[in-house]
């Protein structure tokens, strides 16, 4: 069974060779708010199977750098140190439905993030220690810390 090519909203279609699908159930069932354990043939009769909807940004030719960095910076994608981006969907009773809608919630998501700017992290505030923030000139770059001078040197008289 092979996947469908995703087609974002903005017009960027995504070919197959990057997504994959797997499909999983839970062996675990709520019965009256108490969480039951299920053997695997019960779980396949009783359990929907939920859908994981994977996209290899990283590797993925229909987007140039600066959008693949978009992607994989927008947090709600929670992109992996791969660069894949995933969805899961499991709200429904059959795969299909399931599959559907992991595919929407993805084309969305990734169409969202191309419009979404960068956040630029603010730069980091240089300390000195302990002895607290660094003074900045009006150049903006940090001033060279003072090097308290030394105390005079006492001279002694020679005695007569």
């Amino acid at each position: 069974m092979g996947i469908d090519p995703l087609w974002l909203p903005n017009g960027i279609t995504i070919p197959a060779d990057f997504l994959a699908v797997s499909y999983t159930r839970s062996l675990v069932v709520i019965e009256d708010g108490i969480a039951v354990a299920v053997d695997g043939v019960e779980a396949a009769r009783r359990q929907p199977s939920a859908v994981d909807l994977r996209c290899d940004i990283r590797s993925a030719t229909v987007f140039d750098e600066a959008q693949k960095a978009r992607i994989i910076a927008f947090k709600p994608l929670r992109a992996d140190r791969r660069g894949v981006v995933r969805m899961e969907c499991g709200e429904f009773e059959s795969r299909p439905k399931n599959l559907n809608a992991a595919r929407e919630r993805l084309a969305h998501a990734i169409a969202e993030a191309l419009a979404t700017p960068v956040e630029v992290e603010p730069a980091p505030r240089i300390k000195r220690g302990r002895a607290g923030l660094v003074k900045v000139g009006p150049d903006g770059q940090p001033l060279p810390p003072k090097t308290p001078e030394p105390p005079p040197k006492k001279t002694r008289k020679p005695r007569a």
